[in-house]
């Protein structure tokens, strides 16, 4: 089954990490760009992740996760190899309505992270649906080469021009209009 693609805004909400390794490294530094408010909950924490909370960025509970630890979340990823934790989460997260995902367990997740290309405003979420995720970082890779280095200048362009032009057909037509020559244009580079 394919798996519809959301954009959601995660600026100031609660999103609960449970594990400090490698891959909740990963996970955190994903999310870091959209401003959510990040707390760590391990017993064993990796440098990176160390050097986040030391920096500010994350909080951070040096301990084993409890499931109090859910309450006031908004989403929660469970970067930890003890699947039956996991299912444990998530079926909590299931009852209290919490977005969750369980890494590398497809079937306790309410939702996945797709490989993502982040440029300023412009945001591409690539995903196989957790069939194939190397063949989603390989689109990634081919994505970002084709993309020009200066896209969000071009994106904050077409914004500024859609909020000072009157909303309607003829404003949508024009920018239309004009991204299209922008974008001939830069083909021909």
């Amino acid at each position: 089954m394919s798996l519809f693609p959301l954009f959601v805004n995660l600026e100031g909400k609660s999103v609960l990490v449970v594990g400090g390794g490698k891959t909740a490294s990963r996970k955190i530094k994903g999310l870091l760009p959209f401003k959510a408010n990040i707390v760590v909950v391990a017993d064993k924490i990796s440098q990176s992740i160390m050097k986040l909370y030391k920096n500010g960025t994350i909080n951070l509970f040096e301990r084993k996760f409890r499931f109090s630890d859910l309450n006031d979340k908004d989403m929660v990823i469970a970067a930890i190899d003890d699947t039956g934790l996991q299912k444990a989460i998530y079926e909590q997260c299931s009852a209290m309505n919490i977005a969750i995902n369980c890494v590398d367990s497809p079937s306790c997740c309410s939702f996945i992270f797709p490989s993502l290309i982040v440029k300023g405003s412009l945001v591409v979420g690539i995903s196989t649906s957790s069939k194939a995720p190397a063949v989603s970082k390989e689109i990634r890779k081919m994505i970002t080469k084709i993309l020009p280095d200066n896209i969000d200048k071009i994106i904050e362009e077409m914004a500024e021009l859609r909020h000072s032009a009157i909303k309607g057909k003829s404003r949508q037509n024009m920018i239309k209009r004009i991204v299209s020559e922008r974008f001939r244009k830069l083909q021909t580079e």
